[in-house]
């Protein structure tokens, strides 16, 4: 009976060791609850993402992500915080659609991310990207803006 009882014990104690692992994986490697395909939707898929980082430190505060949906042609931007998690600080993510020119944005101050963002991309181009500010308020764009533009250009 003991043996029973020690084995069950054991194999409760991995169970939970598992659903511990598990529950924090699925929050993401910075701890931040969401991901871009959770905040998109389904049928999105990821097409690029770029780093926003402290020009001065290099410490990476979050990650602009681009997403697609195949069926639909729709595109999907959100900036994901990596840094200040859970306290509000400027957070800016934006697309612009080549084909129905529709400059879409979401900016202001957030706790873990900003968007999503939608515009119709179709087979066309893109522009998008984003920022964010430390907790003094510099802003800080991310890797591959293109001062021109503001943003990342990409064709699907």
């Amino acid at each position: 009976m003991q043996r029973a009882i020690r084995r069950i014990r054991i194999g409760a104690a991995a169970v939970a060791v598992l659903v511990g692992l598990a529950g924090t994986g699925a929050r993401g490697a910075a701890g931040n609850p969401y991901t871009a395909q959770g905040l998109c939707g389904p049928g999105f898929v990821s097409v690029d993402q770029d780093p926003i980082r402290n020009a001065t430190t290099g410490e990476r505060l979050g990650t602009v992500h681009l997403l697609r949906n195949p069926f639909t042609g729709y595109g999907c931007t959100v900036t994901l915080k990596s840094a200040f998690l859970g306290s509000l600080t400027r957070t800016q993510v934006y697309l612009d659609p080549e084909l129905i020119p529709s400059f879409s944005v979401d900016d202001g101050n957030r706790l873990y991310a900003a968007g999503p963002v939608y515009g119709y991309v179709g087979t066309g181009c893109a522009i998008w990207g984003g920022a964010m500010a430390d907790t003094s308020g510099t802003l800080y764009r991310h890797d591959r803006a293109n001062p021109a533009i503001g943003g990342a250009v990409t064709c699907f």
